[in-house]
């Protein structure tokens, strides 16, 4: 099925409208404390060492966004090309599968500084 150029430019308004609604969403507020709570209450130990990267002698969280980076700019990719589509989801859905280990382990590394310098307020 062929896309006209009309058509594409009116979904990618509807996904930007989604984003901006999403982003501006109070509830979201709630999700975010959530985690952060979740965050604060892994163990001393294994968990937050796990998260922070202490097992690899570096933090994990720049390495691992690199997957829901690469994923998202390489299902933009492959929406340039017709008869892609599938793939493209795939890759979204793999960027957001991943997207939350990510957000997870910056949340436990924020929580790290904001010990160690006596910081408050949202993580990084």
């Amino acid at each position: 099925m062929r896309m006209m150029p009309g058509r594409r430019q009116l979904r990618q308004s509807r996904v930007l409208r989604l984003l901006d609604r999403l982003e501006r969403e109070p509830r979201a507020d709630a999700v975010i404390d959530a985690v952060r709570k979740g965050v604060r209450a892994l163990p001393l130990g294994d968990g937050r060492d796990l998260l922070h990267g202490r097992w690899l002698g570096h933090p994990v969280h720049p390495l691992m966004v690199q997957v829901p980076i690469g994923s998202w700019l390489s299902a933009a990719v492959l929406d340039l090309y017709r008869g892609r589509s599938r793939e493209a989801g795939l890759l979204v859905a793999a960027g957001l599968a991943s997207a939350a280990p990510a957000a997870l382990a910056n949340g436990a590394e924020a929580e790290q500084r904001r010990t160690e310098t006596g910081a408050h307020g949202h993580g990084s």
